[in-house]
């Protein structure tokens, strides 16, 4: 397959004197506080979905606790994988590599995306991940987002396209509880940064979909080697 993570050469994305390294937990969740709230488009000039997902972990860590929890890798969008796409959509089957769209983060598409499909072409829950130019205590910190499909329409530019489900606060806890009972999650905390957007005054997505959120990001320490449910810790930042 053709996926995003696979033609990124992760090492040579940031020269070394543009890395930040952090040991301190305030000032963690002070850097986090400062990030876009949202990713944008490729001009930069229109706000996304939220980022509302921090992952801390090496490529394996990540790599590791996500296939273990049954997500999948996303083929990127080619003319032979948006066919697939409409195909599936069309005749309501099951295309678990579907690819997603470009989002752009610190001036760049997404280095990472995973999907973990439903019943349907219709419906799945997908994130993207960028590589940040931070060091937590050490380890890669990842910023992302996390969202659920629940329908496709077709579009102009890619063939057909996914809409979101509006509670993406919800998707966002799925993913602790998801890697939790995989055994792929260390700690977890939640951090500020998002802004909040409340039911009645949605903000929308680069395609027009509304969601609301309480502006919170979750933030997931992996692990490559499966932890006991009784070990995983809450960290109380919010």
């Amino acid at each position: 397959m053709a996926v995003d993570h696979l033609t990124i050469h992760f090492e040579g994305l940031y020269p070394e004197g543009a890395w930040t390294h952090i040991a301190d937990s305030e000032r963690f969740v002070q850097y986090l506080q400062t990030l876009p709230c949202c990713t944008v488009d490729k001009k930069g000039s229109d706000a996304g979905d939220p980022l509302n997902l921090v992952v801390v972990g090496s490529g394996d860590d990540v790599y590791h606790a996500f296939m273990r929890a049954g997500w999948d890798e996303t083929e990127i969008v080619t003319t032979k994988s948006a066919w697939k796409t409409a195909i599936a959509f069309i005749s309501g089957g099951h295309y678990r590599y579907s690819p997603v769209s470009a989002l752009y983060v610190f001036g760049r598409r997404q280095d990472i995306a995973l999907q973990k499909a439903r019943e349907r072409i219709h419906e799945r829950n997908h994130l993207r991940l960028w590589l940040a130019p931070l060091k937590f205590k050490g380890k890669l910190v990842w910023v992302g987002q996390i969202s659920r499909d629940i329908g496709v329409r077709f579009t102009t530019k890619t063939v057909v396209t996914h809409k979101i489900d509006p509670d993406v606060d919800e998707t966002r806890g799925y993913l602790i509880q998801d890697l939790w009972y995989s055994q792929g999650l260390e700690r977890f905390a939640l951090a500020g940064g998002v802004g909040a957007a409340p039911i009645q005054t949605p903000r929308h997505n680069l395609t027009g979909d509304p969601y609301f959120t309480d502006g919170l990001r979750a933030v997931l320490w992996v692990s490559s080697d499966p932890v006991p449910f009784e070990r995983v810790q809450f960290l109380e930042w919010e």
